[in-house]
């Protein structure tokens, strides 16, 4: 039961990761964060950059977590394969924050 939680953490966290950025994104929309700016971009796409970055670190600190504590098994190996897995959803699936307007 303990592997398969292992094998999953990686995707599980992509999820989590893709849902907190796609509410965010409508509660931002919603808001009119769009149209407040700092540091000279808005406030929306500032939130979802530091939303997007901080899950991309969380994705790298959990593949750390489980290749440290990982044994000589293959699905150890799966396991940290998939966090590195979870990693790269995370960061393709946040693309779209920085090269398309936030509201259309």
């Amino acid at each position: 039961m303990i592997q398969l939680l292992r094998m999953t953490a990686g995707l599980f966290h992509w999820a989590v990761a893709f849902g907190v950025l796609y509410g965010l994104h409508g509660i931002g929309c919603s808001a009119g964060w769009e149209r407040s700016m700092v540091a000279g971009t808005s406030l929306h796409r500032l939130l979802l950059v530091l939303a997007w970055a901080g899950g991309i670190a969380a994705g790298v600190a959990l593949t750390r977590w489980l290749r440290r504590t990982a044994g000589a098994g293959l699905l150890d190996r799966i396991a940290v394969l998939l966090g590195w897995v979870g990693v790269a959803a995370v960061v393709v699936g946040g693309l779209p924050i920085v090269t398309i307007p936030a509201c259309l």
